[in-house]
């Protein structure tokens, strides 16, 4: 039993090897499949967490009504900083206001209309470090209702239009998912029918001496384990470090799955054993 067996580890491995370009292609294939897989399912399941990051990015600006003291707006910034979900804030009084109108139109605002209409407004910088959209959409409700706050402008709450694209480039991406799983799939199957047809005679006289379909299917099922495991685990580690490069570079922390890597490997197995077993259907009863 042993001796059998280690017979067909033996030709699983030796069928790998026999056809080198062929193993070699095959597992490129998967690969690349499955590194798009991967990084679609990591982006997909970070979705929430990448909007808050672009959202985090943004800062909100608040437009205080025309007759507000300045001690009242100064105490104001004081409260807006003891805030954890603020990190800092700029003052933009009438005459900074005016500098910034002159520098974006090239207009001095003074001399056109004899007098400065612009209002004081205060720049929020919000804390990037455990952004949380819910906690700054509450805050800006709870700010607009100051009276003395005549508008806040958040162009954060924009980022939504880039969530609704978000989500239609996944769906649209699950299209590309099944193609990308029927190319692994045929492949796989045609990998093995090519193993099988180089083996043709071999496989003859497994049958002439007695033995069964699955005795006869065991090393192709090995060979295919290989070509599967050898191209998603490259694949893995591939997503995983190209992640971690990304989190490194661009400051932001896109999550790896724990079982990731469970996931891909079992899926490109499970692909691997049913795409050749139909490969050899098709050859042990022609």
């Amino acid at each position: 039993m042993i001796d059998q067996f280690a017979f067909l580890i033996s030709e699983g491995f030796k069928s790998f090897y026999r056809n080198k370009l062929a193993s070699f292609l095959c597992v490129i294939t998967i690969f690349i499949n499955f590194s798009v897989l991967g990084s679609l399912f990591s982006i997909g399941n970070n979705t929430n967490s990448l909007v808050d990051f672009f959202r985090s990015k943004y800062t909100f600006e608040i437009f205080l009504n025309e007759n507000v003291e300045k001690k009242t707006y100064l105490n104001f910034i004081n409260q807006l900083k003891d805030n954890k979900i603020v990190a800092d804030t700029e003052l933009i009084d009438k005459e900074k206001s005016a500098i910034i109108f002159k520098e974006e139109f090239g207009e001095d605002v003074v001399k056109m209309l004899g007098y400065n209409p612009l209002p004081v407004s205060i720049k929020v910088f919000i804390n990037e470090e455990n952004f949380e959209y819910g906690s700054v959409d509450l805050l800006i409700k709870s700010l607009s209702s100051i009276d003395f706050v005549d508008d806040i402008e958040y162009r954060g709450k924009y980022i939504d239009e880039v969530e609704d694209r978000i989500n239609l480039a996944i769906f649209l991406f699950l299209i590309f998912v099944i193609a990308i799983i029927f190319l692994s799939y045929q492949i796989i199957s045609n990998t093995i029918n090519l193993s099988m047809t180089n083996r043709k005679n071999f496989i003859d006289i497994l049958k002439y001496n007695g033995a069964s379909d699955i005795f006869i299917k065991i090393p192709f099922y090995i060979e295919s384990i290989l070509y599967s495991t050898i191209g998603s685990l490259i694949s893995f580690y591939f997503v995983k470090y190209l992640f971690l490069s990304f989190n490194s570079y661009f400051s932001i922390n896109i999550k790896i799955d724990d079982y990731l890597w469970l996931w891909i490997i079992g899926f490109s197995i499970f692909i691997g054993l049913y795409s050749s077993n139909q490969s050899m259907k098709r050859n042990l009863y022609e």
